[in-house]
């Protein structure tokens, strides 16, 4: 899973065996690390609340799915979910969560292997 920060808005990229494990297991996460005791986790998980759900705590970014949107979204023909949250501060985060798909042009040292097949190639 790919995860992508800028301003006010994430986006988790996530490849076909990511999009099955989140629909079987109802958990995808991934972390980067800094040192032996500094990382950034994140994960996205299936949920019995009503809509998407984003918290941040003790270093990890954790997106709650609904678990119906999900599934139907995991196993269906839809590229992507998308919602704006309120921060509560006057502000918006957008989440947008997405397959993730080969380039169109090959990339040098990337394995694009288990990435959804580009519906533009």
């Amino acid at each position: 899973m790919k995860i992508r920060i800028l301003g006010n808005s994430i986006r988790l990229r996530l490849t076909q065996t990511e999009v099955q494990q989140l629909a079987q297991s109802e958990k995808v996460s991934e972390s980067t690390r800094f040192g032996p005791d500094n990382f950034l986790g994140y994960e996205l998980v299936l949920t019995t609340q009503a809509e998407i759900k984003v918290n941040f705590q003790q270093g990890k970014i954790s997106v709650a799915l609904p678990e119906t949107i999900g599934r139907a979204w995991a196993n269906g023909a839809a590229i992507s979910l998308r919602e704006n949250i309120s921060t509560g501060t006057n502000n918006q985060l957008s989440v947008l969560i997405e397959k993730d798909f080969k380039c169109k042009t090959e990339r040098v040292g990337e394995n694009e292997d288990d990435m959804f097949p580009n519906p533009e190639c």
